[in-house]
């Protein structure tokens, strides 16, 4: 006979299956008084309070600390919950310390959370990273959250400096994301030019987020090929994807990202080492209508030579809210549904992830596919009902967008699921709740 799994039962062993899912959602929203009564009205539950029921493996109490919850911390201490248990992620687990959020954890260490050499980085205590190093030598290139090391997680120059001092490894990479220290801290400028000071290998998506044009045009001079960087290629990729596929984001080029950024004096710079091809994408992606043509007006066959990854630009324009390059490329004929390279999520996709209703509309009315399905097996509206639900872009009107793409005839959700004025719209037009 074959074992199988019963949740039929509330026992020591085995919590119900539904009281399980209650104590979990309220531990995702925050809701400790809930936590609290299911802790109380279920016994069995609290035996388990430190399974890696939630993402990346993780008990309760680190979620808990990596929103910055003290009532919530507090309850499931109350009732048990290890104040030292972590994520069991395969690169590296998060403890309550390895999170953005320091009263709350200078008050997890007063209840006794055990500081680790990443956490006493993190958090600036010099004094306990000193007697730690001084006690092992090895740990100032040991492996915490992710695979990184105590110089990823380093908080000011002192820091640094010491680990530096001490043997750490200044261009070690994480595990899960394949990033050093000086990437990890990209949007961190002043932690970023100091590695570099000391020594830190840059890279050209570096210098262009920086707005460093001297690092650019060095860069370049070492290597005219540096321009080719991208973010999910080459030396930019890993088992978690890239820390620069979220700190910049993915697909991210130099002349691009200068051009979002604003970076004038780089862009021109990157531009002069740049082919007609990548002058043509970035003038597109500006929306330089007279550039475009002129250089379509030289090379009449230019759009159909694009590789397939750079007729994606009209995906990476729509979810940055370019709805004027993404008219132009329409415009001149690039096809609504291309996609990136390596990804099925188009234009459509994208513009709904971003709640942009201006494009989706667009889209929708230049012919894209509203039934097209991405890697997830979603279609656009998919897209809009989970980034109402996780993206949130401050800038999208995710409602709206649910209007148009079922006005348009998108195959509707066996069920009503997203944000609330989502849910509505899609019970407004009979998708049961």
């Amino acid at each position: 006979m074959t074992d199988r799994n019963d949740d039929s039962k509330v026992t020591q062993e085995n919590p119900d299956a539904a009281v399980i899912a209650q104590f979990k959602e309220a531990v995702q929203h925050n809701d400790p008084e809930a936590v609290e009564r299911l802790l109380r009205q279920h016994p069995p539950l609290a035996g388990r309070i430190d399974e890696p029921w939630f993402s990346f493996d993780a008990p309760a109490i680190v979620v808990a600390a990596g929103g910055g919850h003290r009532a919530m911390v507090d309850v499931l201490l109350a009732h048990g919950a290890d104040i030292n248990a972590r994520s069991r992620w395969w690169a590296g687990g998060f403890g309550v310390l390895h999170h953005d959020h320091y009263d709350l954890s200078r008050y997890l260490i007063e209840r006794g959370a055990r500081v680790d050499p990443y956490a006493a980085a993190a958090l600036g205590l010099l004094d306990t990273l000193r007697r730690m190093i001084d006690e092992d030598p090895d740990a100032v290139n040991r492996r915490g959250p992710d695979g990184q090391v105590p110089l990823h997680a380093a908080v000011s120059p002192d820091v640094i400096d010491f680990l530096l001092e001490r043997g750490a490894d200044l261009d070690m990479r994480d595990i899960d994301h394949n990033g050093t220290p000086a990437q990890y801290a990209v949007n961190q400028p002043d932690k970023c030019r100091h590695l570099l000071a000391r020594g830190a290998k840059p890279d050209m998506l570096m210098a262009c987020k920086l707005g460093d044009a001297e690092l650019v045009r060095r860069l370049l001079e070492e290597d005219p090929d540096a321009i080719q960087a991208q973010v999910g290629k080459g030396e930019f990729t890993a088992p978690g994807e890239h820390i620069y596929a979220y700190a910049i984001g993915p697909g991210a080029r130099p002349l691009f990202l200068a051009g979002r950024l604003g970076r004038e004096e780089i862009a021109e710079l990157l531009l002069s080492y740049s082919s007609d091809e990548q002058r043509f994408l970035f003038a597109c992606m500006q929306a330089d209508a007279e550039t475009v043509r002129l250089l379509l007006g030289k090379q009449p066959e230019l759009i159909r030579s694009l590789k397939p990854e750079d007729r994606g630009v009209l995906a990476d324009a729509a979810a940055e809210h370019r709805a004027d390059a993404v008219r132009l490329m329409l415009d001149v004929g690039f096809d609504a549904d291309a996609r990136p390279e390596g990804s099925a999520m188009t234009a459509l996709h994208r513009a709904a992830l971003h709640g942009d209703a201006a494009i989706v509309r667009l889209l929708a009315e230049r012919g894209a596919s509203i039934a097209i399905r991405n890697e997830f097996g979603g279609t656009p509206l998919n897209s809009c009902i989970w980034g109402s639900l996780h993206f949130q872009d401050p800038a999208g009107d995710y409602a709206a967008v649910a209007e148009i793409l079922v006005d348009a005839g998108v195959p509707l959700p066996e069920q009503a699921a997203g944000s609330e004025s989502v849910k509505r719209v899609l019970v407004r037009h009979g998708v049961p709740a």
